[in-house]
This record gives C-alpha cells, structure tokens and sequence, in this order.
C-alpha cells in the first residue's frame, strides 16, 4: 500500500525556480517580438540565448508542477481534483482569450503579425500562450489517472509511456485544444515521481554539490545544442535521435534552472523577491505577454532600439506589473477572478477555509506558457 504524501515544509528553492522559469518565459517572449519587429537578427546574441531557453523553460515548469499533484490528488480524490484544475482552467482560458483576443486586435496596427478579427470566435484554437492552460488540464487528467507516483509497476508503465509519448509528439503542436505540448506530460510525470519532499530536502543540501550538477548540467546543455535539437512546444520534423537530443538538452537544460534556483536561495534579500514571484506566476503567465508587447512599442515609438535595453525593461515589468495586479487582486472577490474561479463557479465543498488563496495564482500550486514561428515561437503575436 503506498503511503500518503505528507504535507511538507515550505522550500524556498521551489518558489524561486518557478520565478526563475517564469522570468524565462518572458524573456524569451521579449526577444521573439523584437526579432519579428526586426530589431535584431537571427545571429544576434539574445537569439542565442532566446534558443537555449526555449529548449527548457517550458519543461522545467511542467516538472515543477508535477511536484504537487500527488498532494493533491490525495486531498481532494482523483475525480475531485480533476473537476477543479479543468473548472479553473477552462474559465482562465475563455476569460484570457477574450483579453488578449481583444487587445491584439486593438493594437493590429502597430503589432508585428496582425490578429484576423474573425479568429476571436475559433475558441478552439489556442494562441499566443495559451495553449498552456488546456494543456494542464490533460496533464490534471492523465497524472490522476496514471498516478505514476504510487509504486513501482506504475513508474515503469506510467512513467515510461509517458516518456515514449514525449519522444513520439515531440514537434508535433497542433493548433487544437489539448495536443499543443503533449510532449510536456513526461516532465510532469517526473515531478510527480520525484514529489515536493524529496526534491525539497535535496535543495536543501550542500551547495558544493549542487555548484558540481549545475555546471555538469549546463555543460550538457551547450554541447547538445551543438547539435540538431529542438524545443517541445514548436511545430518541428525531427527524427527520432534528434528529439532524444532535444529531451537530452530539455533535462540537462532543467537540471541547470534548479542548480541554479539553489543558489539563488542562498541569498536572502534575492530568495524572498525570487519566491513571492514564485507563487504568482500563474498570473504572471497569463498577462505577461500583453505587457512585454506594449513595453517594447512604447519604447520604440519613445526612440530607444537598444535591444538589451528593451528586453531588460520589457522582463522587468513583464514580471512586476502582473505580480502588482496579483497581489492586488488577492482576497478581493471583485477582482481576483481575473486568476481564480469566481465564487459562483467554486464547488459547493469549497468552503472559504479549505481554499488555499494563492493556488490559482501560482503556474500550478497543486500540480500546477508555439505554434508558427512568424508570430512569435510559442505564438504569441507581438
């Protein structure tokens, strides 16, 4: 019989690399506009760092969030669980696509890729970042059910076919409800094997050592990106040895980001902005795109085309106005719909003391961002 998940103490090297995952995000999606917007070439140095990234932020997120969907499902039951991430899922997606449908189609005269105004009503087709939400909810479904966590048969069958998946849908993201990103599931699964505890109490070990694996890792990284690898979440046809690479990278590329978070974490007044960041990137996801866009056209119509410039601006308050607005919206029900279920659409069971008030904020508290490269690699059209 497997034991439940206790619920462990608080590790601030989690939050942190969330933050540091999502600082990815938007950072990669600031490169992507300025190279669409033709302020910098495929050769320059940002696009460099633009690739690396793109090969693993998006994993390293699927397997953060993997940490905490055996709590979850041992709190609220498979079917119970299931019904709350789709629920919330599901109203985060048709609110944001009405957002960033509206907006883009506000700005179609000074954006990079112009937004057909009849494609608000295909609802089906995911754009720009969003294809991360239904993707969480598949990931809600197939994790409850698999539970690749209990026991050694479901390792081995859950976690291993969900591996062979990631290899099989590698580059395959269709612009279509739930199949954009499959090849995500496996990252997921791992995070859900490894759990919050365990990987908790080994970022809490000995910085010696985590220096040695992160540089082991990121040495990795750029000897695979040598070669003919590619992102997950982009439309790619690469053959069977060059998406084992492109896993390869995604992992070496992960391990690196939690190396990284670990020391971070060592340093105090840097550990509590990093971990308050870290608990609301959801919201931070959800609204960072409409931000770094309008930052990098304000500045340019202002004069300055330095592109370190924008990109350093269009981060900072890519990540610090969403995180204002979060913070703001917390525990205001007029408001806080904008990231949470509105109390109309929770479940009856719950109540106001058994909601956790930052899971709907963070990319995925309990288990909790490619299409067409001209809009951008994840299709966000900027």
């Amino acid at each position: 019989m497997t034991e439940a998940p206790t619920r462990p103490q608080r590790v601030a090297a989690i939050d942190v690399a969330r933050a540091v995952a999502i600082i990815g995000v938007a950072a990669n999606h600031s490169i992507d506009g300025m190279l669409n917007a033709g302020l910098i070439g495929a050769d320059h140095p940002l696009e460099a760092v633009n690739s690396a990234l793109y090969l693993f932020r998006m994993p390293a997120l699927a397997f953060l969030l993997g940490l905490f969907v055996p709590r979850a499902v041992t709190r609220r039951g498979a079917a119970g669980y299931v019904c709350e991430r789709a629920t919330l899922m599901l109203w985060l997606y048709l609110l944001w696509y009405l957002v960033q449908s509206l907006a883009e189609l506000a700005t179609n005269e000074v954006k990079n890729v112009p937004r057909e105004p009849g494609a608000i009503w295909r609802v089906w087709e995911p754009f720009a970042h969003l294809w991360f939400l239904p993707f969480l909810i598949v990931t809600s479904v197939v994790l409850a059910v698999l539970r690749p966590w209990q026991g050694p048969a479901r390792r081995l069958l859950g976690g291993g076919g969900l591996v062979l998946a990631s290899l099989l849908t590698w580059g395959w993201n269709p612009t279509l409800f739930g199949l954009t990103g499959l090849s995500l599931l496996a990252f997921a699964a791992a995070g859900s094997m490894v759990g919050l505890a365990r990987l908790g109490t080994w970022m809490q070990g000995p910085v010696r050592a985590w220096t040695a694996v992160g540089l082991l890792a990121a040495a990795s990284l750029g000897l695979l990106l040598q070669a003919d690898v590619a992102p997950s979440t982009l439309p790619a046809e690469v053959g069977l040895v060059e998406r084992a690479l492109s896993l390869g990278a995604a992992v070496a590329g992960t391990i690196a980001l939690l190396a990284v978070s670990v020391l971070l974490a060592r340093v105090p007044p840097l550990r509590d902005l990093l971990a308050a960041i870290g608990r609301r990137t959801l919201p931070i996801y959800l609204a960072h795109v409409l931000v770094v866009a309008g930052v990098r056209i304000v500045l340019v119509q202002l004069g300055v085309d330095q592109p370190y410039a924008i990109a350093a601006v269009a981060v900072v308050a890519g990540v610090g106005i969403p995180f204002a607005v979060a913070t703001f919206t917390a525990g205001r029900p007029w408001a806080n719909w904008l990231f949470d279920l509105p109390l109309a659409l929770r479940p009856r069971t719950r109540g106001p003391a058994a909601v956790d008030p930052s899971s709907a904020r963070r990319l995925s508290a309990e288990q909790d961002r490619a299409p067409s490269r001209p809009t951008g690699r994840d299709g966000a059209r900027r």
